[in-house]
């Protein structure tokens, strides 16, 4: 027989179960991520202006920057993250491996913020002056896969041609101004930067030679658990892009202002340059998905790649971004 203790404290711990059991639960967080570089810069702005509070709510969603796209898509995959943004290298070569990520939308093409910088005073005037020289730039970007892969072989060379410095961001500027570097690689808004500051001048942008595309992916699970949340994501960077079309002054002061609260030491003129040196198109085209079959194929000779993917029947769901799109009225 129970005693009258044993017996009240079977009924409480009845009670909790059935509560525990018949909650509503608490609904996660949406966890947003984006790019330092200009690359993550509507998302910033979107985040800044409170578009996310409109299509989520304020307190239901949270944004954390990334120096780097490679870093957002291992995030995703780790399950710690709902959306991010990647290059079209990272994110096809996950593709390639059946990784539980799609492509959402395409956020940006930025070939034209991803530049090869010299000194002004420089003999350096093309790519093909580097050899024998120094290259700053960071080996596990995707800016350099594509320098090596893309582009060098335009000219008849290869990595074996000049020495590479393996460089985080933060630090190719100054190398370059004190000689420890011949060129370096480098995005906006940092490349803008040393440009401004006379420290650099353009050798070439990745324009001629690649297709850069800067891919937006959602988390699988996340896509089937809770797909109205990434349709509010989409939302809100939908009505980032309005404002980058209709006002990039005032896009621009926004991502000036972020740039400011995160430490970077950088001018109006550097972001409203920066700001202007990518441009949208939210649904791949014909000519996106010519590039992604070439990049495929060369993945694959390279075993960076596990198959040859067509993008135009698997790796992207676009519905979510149509959703949104309607939704926003956005032509």
């Amino acid at each position: 027989m129970f005693s009258k203790i044993s017996l009240s404290v079977l009924v409480i711990v009845a009670f909790v179960v059935s509560f525990m059991t018949t909650a509503t639960p608490v609904e996660a967080e949406f966890r947003i991520g984006h790019h330092r570089a200009v690359m993550g810069s509507v998302t910033a702005v979107a985040s800044r202006l409170g578009y996310f509070d409109k299509t989520f709510g304020k307190g239901n969603y949270s944004v954390k920057q990334f120096p780097q796209g490679k870093l957002m898509r291992q995030a995703i995959l780790a399950n710690s993250l709902d959306v991010g943004g990647a290059a079209d290298r990272a994110f096809l070569s996950a593709i390639s491996k059946k990784a539980r990520v799609k492509g959402i939308f395409n956020a940006n093409y930025w070939c034209k913020s991803n530049k090869l910088l010299a000194p002004p005073k420089s003999p350096i005037k093309t790519l093909k002056d580097l050899k024998g020289r120094k290259l700053g730039i960071g080996k596990a970007t995707g800016s350099y896969f594509t320098l090596r892969t893309f582009i060098l072989p335009k000219y008849g060379m290869t990595t074996k041609d000049f020495t590479t410095v393996n460089m985080n961001t933060d630090t190719r500027m100054a190398a370059l101004k004190t000689g420890i570097v011949d060129m370096i690689g480098l995005n906006n808004p940092q490349a803008a930067i040393a440009i401004e500051r006379g420290y650099a001048r353009t050798v070439e942008t990745y324009c001629r030679y690649a297709n850069n595309l800067w891919i937006m992916m959602g988390n699988s699970r996340t896509i089937k658990s809770d797909r109205p949340g990434m349709v509010k994501f989409i939302r809100g960077y939908v009505k980032g892009m309005v404002l980058h079309r209709d006002n990039r002054e005032k896009f621009a002061r926004t991502y000036h202002a972020h740039m400011i609260r995160k430490g970077g030491k950088v001018s109006f003129s550097v972001i409203k340059a920066s700001v202007s040196d990518i441009d949208f198109a939210l649904s791949p085209n014909e000519t996106d998905y010519k590039w992604f079959d070439y990049m495929g194929k060369v993945l694959l000779k390279l075993k960076k790649a596990k198959r040859i993917v067509d993008l135009r029947s698997e790796g992207m769901d676009l519905s979510m971004m149509k959703e949104a799109v309607k939704a926003e009225g956005y032509k």
